[in-house]
């Protein structure tokens, strides 16, 4: 027998006892979803996640720019090996997050990732990295991040009411956002002032945020489902078709092949190669041009949190509409006369930012609420394969 709703999601820490349901006990407020200790963890350890993360997504590209001479190949490179575990491994890790205890999963995921990160900034600053490195060190983060996603979203919708996955999920995305911030600006101050080995130290100290916060989670143990002893194939096979007979799902996925493949690589590929070769900003210029979208994406995620939105589905087709337009805009924004030329690429990418911080977590929450508990690792972890599509944009972005 599986864990019931119930017993997964207690009512909020300052909910009276007294037998009523959780339905009623759901508070309510942009920051509902918080008033449940599960979610408040899984929340402070996606901040230290999220912090280190965007703090690396500024360090690695420039690391990437300096050891090879400013060389895009190598920039799109690293980020195509780093999704090309999630293409390989990443629907298996829904189908283990199915099977088996999802803490225990994500424990394992992020003390993984906090000793990768240790290991990285100890080479960096013995003078002994080389490019390999960084893509042998891109490739294994990757492989962790494939488990990471399918069993910390099925913790989140385990964690608090159905009525309130929307209000999680966009606080989440939201927190993605804010460390987009926060993250990518630290990151641009760090090189400047400490250098890029200081920078990765600091990344892993950060990241042990996350770890701590994840021991701390008080999640029963999940059991096996009556049918756990079939052969992992045949529960992926059941994944697949259940995502595939659903139209919403079905639907969400199609879309998201656009976007993986298109609209992302504005931050690890143009970004960088912007801001060094065509605008040149400098580190703190390429974090401003992140930090922009950043801004954009947190104003769009606390919006969608405030209220679920009508008729999801043309929203989200509207976001990856809007996005390619304004990616577009963004190119050409460069080539104006000063200062248009230098200020209309922060504005594009801010707009961006808004329509990419209502799509995430829109996706998200529609596959989590389509879905039955017992298929939702599967079922997210279908995601992993549109952004495989990301490694042909990057590959394709880099030498372009």
């Amino acid at each position: 027998m599986t864990t019931t709703p119930t017993e997964q999601r207690p009512p909020p820490d300052d909910a009276p006892d007294d037998g009523t349901t959780e339905e009623r006990l759901a508070p309510t407020g942009t920051f509902a979803a918080l008033r449940y200790r599960n979610l408040r963890l899984i929340w402070i350890g996606q901040t230290g996640h999220a912090a280190a993360l965007w703090m690396e997504q500024i360090a690695r590209p420039w690391l990437v720019l300096e050891l090879t001479n400013d060389n895009a190949a190598h920039l799109g490179g690293v980020v195509a090996i780093r999704v090309v575990p999630q293409l390989l491994f990443g629907v298996w890790a829904g189908v283990i997050a199915d099977r088996f205890d999802r803490k225990t999963l994500l424990q394992t995921t992020k003390l993984a990732t906090f000793i990768l990160n240790v290991i990285f900034a100890i080479v960096l600053l013995s003078g002994l990295m080389e490019i390999w490195i960084i893509y042998a060190a891109a490739f294994i983060r990757g492989l962790f991040m494939s488990f990471d996603q399918p069993a910390r979203q099925s913790l989140i919708a385990d964690s608090v009411p159905p009525a309130l996955v929307s209000n999680a999920v966009a606080l989440m995305s939201s927190t993605q956002s804010t460390m987009r911030i926060v993250g990518v600006g630290l990151s641009g101050l760090l090189i400047q002032y400490i250098g890029l080995e200081g920078t990765f130290v600091t990344i892993a100290v950060v990241y042990f945020v996350s770890v701590v916060a994840t021991q701390m989670l008080d999640v029963p143990p999940r059991k096996r489902a009556p049918d756990a002893n079939r052969s992992m194939t045949t529960d992926l096979r059941e994944g697949f078709q259940y995502a595939w007979a659903q139209p919403a799902i079905r639907g969400v996925l199609v879309l998201s092949v656009v976007f993986y493949g298109t609209a992302m690589m504005w931050m690890q590929v143009f970004a960088p190669l912007f801001a060094k070769t065509v605008m040149d900003i400098g580190a703190v210029g390429m974090s401003g041009l992140v930090m922009a979208g950043g801004a954009g994406s947190l104003i769009g995620s606390l919006q969608l949190a405030r209220s679920t939105p009508q008729h999801p589905g043309w929203r989200i087709a509207m976001s990856v509409t809007v996005m390619g337009g304004l990616l577009m805009i963004f190119a050409l924004t460069p080539s104006l006369p000063d200062p248009f030329g230098l200020a209309m690429p922060f504005v594009a990418l801010f707009a961006v930012g808004l329509f990419h911080g209502g799509y995430i977590p829109l996706t998200h929450t529609i596959l989590l609420t389509a879905t039955p508990e017992h298929l939702r690792g599967r079922v997210i972890s279908l995601v992993s394969l549109d952004r495989a599509v990301s490694t042909i944009g990057a590959a394709t972005a880099g030498f372009l």
